[in-house]
């Protein structure tokens, strides 16, 4: 079925010269509304006005112009259904092959504007969908085409054809219309539903597009790809190196919320989801080193991050291990002409002011979703439970351990003193086990463990894990309480002449 007819009623005007340039040169009649009207006048081309084929004007502002039985039985009628185009002809009206919408840009001129209501609302199309939904249902009779992206396509196929369009292309052009219409509608929803202030909504509303196909997931054998939330802003930008891999983005995600809750110069090295180093320093330099001295072995292949710009001195001592990744808020020009020598070292610059949001998991059929751990405060309201109340150096390193622990899977150990993580044991089935991998991580790296702190995501249920911490010379434990053997554990605290306090906050990662 040749294509004789074409509506055209777009917002965003990009390519539009070009196809209506191809369509008028082919001797394809132009339907289209105001504003698309005048700029296509304004290059001369022929148009058809559309209130001449509804033979009415817009009305209400222009809120109502193309809904007419005129314009959509045009669009709807079944060439295949003899009493489709009698009804055609009772109205009046003419077949149309070909339309091309897109939609007033609610996201960008509303929802990320913040608009009031009164003024958002008049972003919201309501002509347009339309058309190009019906356009989309009678795809056997009808192109539609929503994105100038296609149109490229659509005249190569068209001149390739002579004029007519594979029912295969109109089935993937009825599925990009759906898919549009599907996002305009979700972004509309969300703006909406800002006024529920509800965290966990009745109906979980997820719209994100294929941003990256990933050459593989956790394993060779599992196919994978990066999806980003379409209403979300790109929080990352790659500078170099090889595309990143599934287990760089699960890695640099943790590496970014580990870096984000220091403010001192802090570096943070992560590996299979868990942060193998960490270190404070007066500059990043010096942060660096402590937190390669937490685990000389493991940073080996691992993410690096910072919450500072990485300068050149920096970027010379980054290049000399393998490392997958460097990231951080900003780099000098030197730093990453630096980089550029090893080509496929991953540099990714970060936004420290990202949107914690949801943590959203598949599980059985459905997902589990639950608020992101955020900070509790609990460390402005320790409770000391210990005759020996802990120094002040042991706070600050309490708050150093504290803080890592959320981000070890569990059972998480921490061990640290003010300036570094000492060792860490994570993701034991027993809490003791835990401690026990900790303590001999820090000896293997010859870390001394003298007047170290202890850091426990949830509760120690025997007083066995004290023993142990206290017999490698940590003096202090920092963990959330609330076992049923508390006082067992305090007691034991007591007589082995460590200061323990309670934040009464758990902090379970898997």
């Amino acid at each position: 079925m040749k294509i004789s007819r074409a509506l055209i009623s777009v917002w965003d005007k990009t390519g539009l010269s070009e196809l209506v340039g191809f369509l008028h040169k082919h001797d394809i009649e132009i339907i289209a509304t105001g504003g698309t009207q005048k700029t296509l006048e304004k290059s001369g081309i022929p148009v058809t006005p559309i209130e001449t084929i509804t033979g009415l004007p817009p009305i209400m502002g222009g809120r109502v112009k193309t809904i007419s039985p005129k314009i959509f039985g045009g669009i709807l009628a079944d060439r295949d259904q003899p009493s489709h185009l009698e009804d055609l002809e009772q109205l009046n009206a003419i077949p149309i092959d070909l339309v091309v919408v897109n939609f007033y840009p609610f996201v960008s001129e509303a929802a990320e504007k913040n608009l009031e209501f009164r003024k958002a609302i008049e972003y919201i199309d309501i002509g347009g969908p339309s058309m190009v939904r019906a356009a989309a249902k009678n795809y056997h009779s009808v192109v539609p085409l929503c994105d100038p992206k296609q149109y490229p396509r659509f005249m190569e196929q068209f001149t390739k054809n002579d004029g007519r369009i594979s029912i295969e292309f109109r089935q993937r052009y009825a599925r990009d219309v759906f898919k549009m219409t599907a996002v305009y509608e979700a972004a509309i929803m969300a703006y909406f539903s800002k006024s529920d202030h509800e965290l966990l909504p009745e109906t979980l509303n997820i719209t994100a597009t294929r941003e990256q196909q990933i050459r593989y997931g956790e394993n060779p054998h599992q196919k994978a790809a990066f999806y980003r939330n379409i209403h979300d802003i790109n929080h990352w930008h790659q500078f170099q190196g090889k595309k990143l891999s599934f287990n760089n983005y699960s890695d640099i995600d943790s590496t970014i919320r580990i870096i984000n809750e220091f403010t001192e110069p802090a570096c943070v090295i992560v590996k299979h989801a868990n942060p193998c180093g960490f270190g404070t320093g007066q500059n990043v330099l010096e942060a660096f080193h402590r937190a390669v001295a937490t685990d000389p072995v493991s940073y080996f292949g691992g993410i690096v991050g910072f919450n500072r710009e990485v300068p050149p001195d920096l970027a010379l001592a980054l290049i000399k291990p393998f490392l997958e990744c460097v990231t951080a808020p900003s780099f000098t020009n030197e730093a990453l002409r630096i980089f550029t020598k090893k080509k496929n070292l991953r540099v990714i610059r970060f936004d420290k002011d990202q949107q914690n949001g949801l943590v959203l998991k598949s599980c059985s059929g459905g997902y589990l979703v639950q608020e992101r751990d955020r900070d509790q405060h609990e460390l402005e309201h320790l409770k000391i439970v210990t005759k020996r109340p802990p120094s002040n150096s042991e706070l600050i390193s309490m708050r150093l351990g504290w803080i890592i622990s959320k981000y070890v899977k569990s059972n998480s150990i921490v061990l640290s003193d003010y300036r570094q993580v000492l060792g860490v044991g994570a993701g034991q089935m027993s809490r003791v086990d835990s401690v026990k991998i900790a303590v001999r991580k820090s000896q293997e790296a010859g870390l001394s463990l003298a007047g170290a702190i202890i850091a426990s995501d949830a509760f120690f249920p025997f007083p066995d894990s004290l023993e142990i911490a206290a017999g490698a010379g940590i003096t202090a434990v920092i963990q959330p309480g609330g076992s049923i053997k508390d006082d067992d554990v305090i007691n034991r605290a007591d007589e082995l002449n460590m200061a323990m306090v309670f934040t009464g906050i758990r902090h379970f990662y898997h």
